[in-house]
């Protein structure tokens, strides 16, 4: 149809700035009165500015009467954003404002939604609308690096695959609203071919809506959606190829029309099977940690969210419904909406599965820990076992001979009664280690003197002047008599039963300004010297002392109770003499 044709055709008036006939291959006139006696404003300048927008639509052509060049004005996403009369985000054309009222003619062909919005507005106008749009772009796809930039931090903190998935829907929603806002076309200038910004742009547009679909299915699916509706959903998917063939083959006008009837079915669908998911019914009675991560309410209001903003924008965009203000950018709201909700959903659900883990990982801990210590009592049980079979053998052989003796000789019931001792001995530190471990035993602190104590244990010797003492009048202390009686008696047993028998044992006390010092020093003998390091540790022996009857706990109880007692005690080995040094604070509270 030729211009004059136009003029003569029947019209349809359209009362207000938007124009939408839904999905048509149809070529349309569109007639615009230019009347200057309306303008009221005073004018920076004798022009007006033809503002049109989505920029996204194919082919646009100016006919003014005042224009009397030859040349087509076009404009379009078929064309180079460089030739356009006025640069924006926009598509534009600049008339003069004329004399007398006139009619242009804006003729309109595309393969995307004929929903357009035409202004006729001065240049400080549409300057300052242009700031405003600029503004509201950047502030949109600002947000949406920033849902994308979290993404990416929760990624590299936790390699969960739905957030990796998430980051790249984010991807694609930037370049989405890159390439609806205008920024594509201008920013492709000058380097990528006019011909090919339709093409990559209907492709980008295609793709992005079919990720959409994969990633809310893969979402839901771990709510154990209904089967059949799930494959359904993922079955839309299968619309990609058949869009991108259908571009390849020139009919691209279909292909943008199957993919915004696929939004529509998607988004319903996806809806459909949110509210299907039954994995709350089926954790019902389950423990906290086997529930699924975030509520159904919170997975179903986000998709009533996107459904209300698919349905505002996608209906006026098909023809369905006329178009209203404030609906032109709904699709970007949509994606907008869509990452805000998906951000706020995958971070509670992230931060859920993260305390899963950390709770997975404590219970973890806890059972290792109860196995070291299972294994750590059966090491205990079984070293506890050894000793004993070991160390009653020789003395319960010993009773067992006087016992079956008739005339037991006075040497027989002297080892008799050397075996009975030997075995309350043990028998008694396995009482003292076993009260320590049940924390049955209590500092209990009253003054006392030390000098007296050691008198008292060198008379209950069998030998007591092997014993050498060599220390003050008196010494008091204000501790645990008790504790300090088991420390003194083990070591002076120890040096008593391991050194030579005719051998003496010095034992030397002292005091500082606040402790008691005191050194007991005897021979090695015939045995084996031992581990300084490992001489306190529970059950240590060295080898030859195994001749001796013997628990391996005395020096055990002598390191817990100094240290009970906030004292210190260390072996030192002088060439073939073997010394013990315990400090003690004189006051112990």
């Amino acid at each position: 149809m030729t211009l004059a044709e136009a003029q003569r055709a029947p019209e349809t008036p359209f009362a207000n700035k938007y124009f939408t006939q839904g999905f048509s291959q149809s070529t349309f006139w569109l007639r615009l009165h230019i009347d200057p006696a309306a303008i009221t404003k005073p004018l920076a300048s004798n022009r007006l500015i033809i503002r049109i927008r989505p920029p996204i639509q194919d082919q646009i052509q100016l006919f003014d009467p005042l224009h009397k060049d030859d040349e087509a004005r076009l404009t379009g996403d078929y064309f180079d954003w460089e030739t356009d009369e006025y640069q924006s985000l926009n598509l534009n054309y600049v008339i003069p404002v004329g004399q007398a009222p006139r009619d242009v003619w804006l003729r309109l062909r595309t393969n995307q939604s004929t929903l357009t919005v035409i202004e006729v507005m001065t240049v400080d106008e549409v300057r300052a609308a242009d700031r405003r749009q600029e503004m509201g772009a950047i502030m949109y796809l600002a947000m949406l690096v920033i849902c994308m930039g979290w993404g990416v931090l929760s990624f590299i903190i936790q390699r969960d695959r739905l957030v990796g998935m998430y980051i790249g829907r984010e991807l694609l929603a930037i370049i989405y609203g890159l390439v609806m806002l205008g920024y594509f076309r201008a920013l492709t200038s000058g380097w990528l071919p006019a011909a090919w910004l339709d093409p990559i742009s209907n492709t980008l547009i295609c793709l992005f809506v079919t990720y959409v679909i994969w990633f809310d299915s893969q979402l839901i699916r771990q709510f154990k959606p209904n089967p059949w509706l799930y494959r359904a959903t993922l079955s839309l998917m299968l619309a990609l190829p058949v869009e991108w063939a259908l571009q390849l083959m020139g009919k691209a006008h279909l292909a943008i029309m199957l993919n915004s009837y696929i939004v529509f079915a998607a988004i319903l669908l996806v809806f459909i099977t949110a509210l299907s998911t039954r994995a709350w019914r089926e954790t019902r009675n389950a423990a906290a940690d086997q529930k699924p991560v975030i509520s159904k309410t919170l997975l179903v209001g986000t998709y009533v969210v996107i459904l209300i903003a698919v349905l505002f924008n996608r209906l006026p965009a098909v023809g369905l419904v006329p178009m209203q203000e404030g609906l032109l950018y709904l699709n970007l709201v949509y994606a907008l909406v869509s990452s805000v909700m998906m951000m706020i959903l995958v971070l509670v659900r992230a931060y859920r599965l993260n305390q899963r883990q950390q709770n997975a990982q404590k219970h973890l801990e806890m059972a290792q820990l109860e196995i070291a210590r299972e294994q750590a009592r059966r090491v205990e049980q079984s070293n506890f076992l050894k000793m004993l079979a070991h160390e009653m053998k020789t003395p319960l052989s010993v009773v067992r001979m006087a016992v079956g003796s008739e005339y037991p000789s006075p040497r027989i019931n002297d080892m008799a009664d050397r075996a009975v001792r030997d075995m309350n001995g043990i028998i008694e530190r396995l009482l003292q280690v076993e009260k320590l471990h049940d924390d049955q035993l209590s500092i209990q602190a009253a003054p006392f003197d030390l000098i007296k104590m050691v008198y008292q244990l060198q008379a209950a010797l069998p030998n007591a002047n092997r014993l050498q003492i060599e220390a003050p009048a008196a010494l008091r202390m204000e501790s645990d008599a008790r504790f300090v009686q088991i420390i003194l008696s083990n070591l002076i047993d120890n040096a008593v039963k391991y050194s030579p028998s005719d051998s003496v044992i010095v034992l030397k006390l002292g005091q500082t300004r606040d402790a008691a010092l005191l050194r007991i020093e005897n021979d090695i003998g015939a045995i084996d010297a031992p581990d300084p390091n490992c001489v306190f540790d529970k059950y240590y022996r060295s080898e030859r002392a195994q001749a001796f009857t013997g628990s391996g706990l005395g020096l055990y109880l002598v390191k817990v109770l100094a240290d009970m007692l906030s004292g210190q005690v260390r072996c030192i080995l002088l060439g073939q003499r073997i010394c013990f040094e315990l400090v003690l604070p004189l006051a112990n509270k």
